[in-house]
């Protein structure tokens, strides 16, 4: 009876096994295994056949007949059937140990259902053959389909894992890298195997290794699981190579068999860092282009409304000065009068002093009408050197010791229509006005220079005809004037002096002076570094054809094929020079600093001539540039450039002769020649 099978103890080489035990129910064992559904069988060597209990043909199934080790067999799985009978003939070979153990596929007879077996018999050997084999049976299916789930899930995740572009670490409790996926060995530089084991401190910077193992021991009290992606926290990281670099991390927890497992998610940003400071780059000059529009149309608005003003301004003032010089005319005549009827000393004193008052009135009323343009003027040819020559001693005078006095004349200069005398209360304005910005003394030097502007010039703010002009300056060394001050220099009555030491008619007169005689003036200052103020007047040759101020540009030297390498810090200036020189036919290389240029010289080379700023950031001044390319590049010719006159410059380059120095601000005319000049009469143009 399959139903009441009972173990029987195994014999090994033969021993004799005793029918009383053999036959002796073992009730409490049979149902043990009833309980943990194992089936027990034994195989008759005799008979060749197989007698079950209920629990094993649960398992297999009900048998169409009579079970033997063949029939059996041809049940296993073909792909386990070959090992199922090795085995079994293993377990049967005397001198073996007697055992079948083994898990395997079965097809049930009665229904085809794919089973998996768990088998263990042991052979009871008489005389040294196989008398018998006891063994049990387990269905393990349900387990064997579940561990098969389990590793396609873990391959599933391995994979996932392995092909992630993103680096995948866990750790343990004491932090200590435990998984390492291919995305962070791309990422981190390390091998799996150099890596595992490792404190999760080897892919930190040291500055923030502190930071990160607290903030593990935090979340790993904390009552949340996880932060997920979308809750990424930006950190620092860092390669085998020892470089740091941005990234993203997100981590979970997860306690298995009572220990705690870190896993971080990181991902490498450097190169979305790099695009994001691209673009904030991009919009930052965006808008400081937007900003300096602004800026220029708000200043182009506000000229516009200054000069509107001192016209308006200019046509009222005209007006009340020319009825001020009627009454001016009867008071200083009654004046007369009075001091010829009245021969008492002390009553002529008194109307002497009136007579001196009218007299500064009658000044004051001219500068209004200088001013307002209504003036009559007795324009003469006037030799701007002559003419300065002929105040020095006068200024010299007037600045008092503190102050140095030096001019700067063309050789040649161009002759002026001017009337003498305001031409001369425009300079003795000027100097006044500088020496009043040097309370501790200073420099002040007087400068001619002709200057031929071109409709270029014309369309980049000088507010001029073209044509042939002498330009006189005046520069100091003062303390400047802020914006906030250049903005209302011209206008009538401001001024920053005390109250009764100034009119502010001095520069609002010159304006007058000089617009009416179709030129213009500039005005050039810094705070602490002092002030420019140059007069554009046409020069006498121009007649009063506005036609024949016009300058015919085959009169601008152009170039010969020369490679000029510009050095200017200021980006606006430096446009703008490189356009003159471009429209001039140089080949022009533009650099922002002295060390950048001389990089540039020692890299290439391929220059005729260098064209630097002389005042400079950058660690390199125009001199210094200068007595580099004598010393390194002799070969290469040499023109300087400043805003300020040559006499405040400090000649650093010890080269005789000295470097030309082109004042600013410059025409295209005069950059030509200057160039021209530069290269020397002896210069070859370039061969091709």
């Amino acid at each position: 009876n399959p139903g009441r099978l009972t173990p029987c103890t195994l014999s090994h080489h033969g021993e004799a096994v005793s029918a009383d035990d053999r036959s002796r129910p073992r009730d409490a064992l049979r149902l043990a295994l009833a309980a943990s559904q194992i089936g027990c069988w034994v195989w008759d060597a005799t008979t060749d056949r197989f007698t079950d209990d209920t629990c094993t043909i649960a398992s297999i199934g009900v048998w169409p007949a009579p079970r033997t080790a063949s029939s059996f067999a041809a049940q296993v799985h073909p792909d386990d059937r070959a090992a199922w009978c090795r085995l079994w003939d293993t377990a049967l070979t005397s001198g073996g140990d007697g055992l079948f153990q083994f898990e395997y596929r079965l097809v049930r007879p009665h229904d085809g259902a794919v089973r998996w077996i768990s088998d263990s018999g042991g052979v009871e050997f008489c005389n040294g053959k196989a008398a018998r084999m006891l063994g049990v049976m387990r269905d393990v299916t349900d387990r064997r389909e579940a561990v098969t789930a389990l590793e396609e899930t873990s391959s599933r995740l391995a994979g996932i894992v392995s092909i992630a572009a993103d680096a995948i670490i866990s750790i343990d409790e004491q932090q200590t890298i435990t998984m390492f996926n291919d995305g962070a060995e791309v990422i981190f530089g390390y091998a799996r195997d150099e890596i595992i084991g490792q404190s999760l401190s080897t892919l930190l910077p040291e500055r923030y290794r502190a930071v990160h193992v607290d903030h593990i021991r935090t979340f790993g009290g904390s009552d949340v699981l996880a932060r997920r992606m979308g809750e990424r926290r930006e950190i620092f990281a860092q390669r085998k190579s020892g470089d740091v670099f941005p990234a993203e991390a997100s981590i979970s927890k997860l306690d298995v068999g009572g220990k705690r497992i870190y896993t971080a998610v990181l991902r490498d940003v450097t190169e979305r860092k790099h695009v994001e400071h691209l673009l904030e780059q991009r919009i930052e000059a965006a808008t400081i282009g937007l900003r300096l529009e602004m800026r220029r149309r708000e200043e182009s608005q506000a000229q516009l409304v200054r000069t509107q003003r001192l016209e308006a301004f200019g046509q009222l003032t005209g007006g009340i000065a020319h009825d001020f010089n009627n009454l001016l005319t009867v008071i200083t005549g009654n004046l007369e009068l009075a001091q010829m009827c009245h021969p008492d000393e002390k009553a002529k004193a008194f109307v002497q002093r009136a007579h001196d008052a009218a007299e500064m009135g009658a000044r004051l009323t001219n500068r209004l009408l200088t001013f307002a343009r209504r003036r009559r003027f007795e324009a003469v040819a006037l030799d701007p050197n002559d003419l300065v020559s002929g105040m020095v001693e006068l200024l010299e005078r007037t600045l008092g010791e503190q102050i140095t006095l030096a001019t700067s004349l063309t050789a040649a200069p161009w002759t002026i229509l001017a009337d003498p005398s305001e031409m001369e209360n425009a300079i003795l304005n000027l100097a006044i006005n500088a020496r009043d910005a040097m309370p501790n003394g200073g420099q002040l030097i007087i400068e001619t220079a002709n200057v031929a502007l071109d409709g270029i010039d014309a369309k980049i703010g000088l507010k001029i005809d073209a044509g042939d002009y002498v330009r006189v300056s005046v520069s100091d060394t003062g303390v400047g004037m802020p914006i906030h001050v250049l903005r209302h220099a011209f206008e009538p009555f401001f001024t920053t002096k005390e109250p009764g030491k100034g009119t502010g008619l001095g520069l609002s007169t010159i304006y007058g002076f000089v617009s009416h005689a179709k030129g213009t003036v500039t005005i050039h200052s810094e705070v602490g570094r002092g002030t420019i103020v140059s007069l554009y007047l046409p020069c006498a040759s121009a007649g009063q054809d506005a036609e024949n101020r016009q300058r015919d540009a085959t009169e601008i030297p152009m170039a010969s094929g020369e490679r000029v390498l510009l050095v200017e810090d200021n980006a606006d200036v430096r446009t703008v020079t490189k356009t003159h020189l471009e429209t001039l036919g140089y080949e022009v290389t533009a650099t922002a600093s002295g060390p950048e240029a001389v990089q540039f010289l020692g890299d290439f080379g391929r220059f005729d001539l260098v064209f630097s700023d002389v005042v400079m950031a950058g660690g390199m001044s125009g001199f210094d540039v200068a007595r580099w390319v004598r010393a390194n590049t002799p070969g290469v010719c040499v023109l300087l450039t400043s805003g300020y006159p040559d006499g405040v410059l400090s000649d650093e380059t010890g080269a005789t002769p000295r470097p030309i120095i082109l004042r600013k601000p410059f025409s295209r005319g005069e950059l030509a020649r200057a160039l021209r000049a530069a290269f020397g009469d002896n210069h070859s143009p370039p061969s091709d």
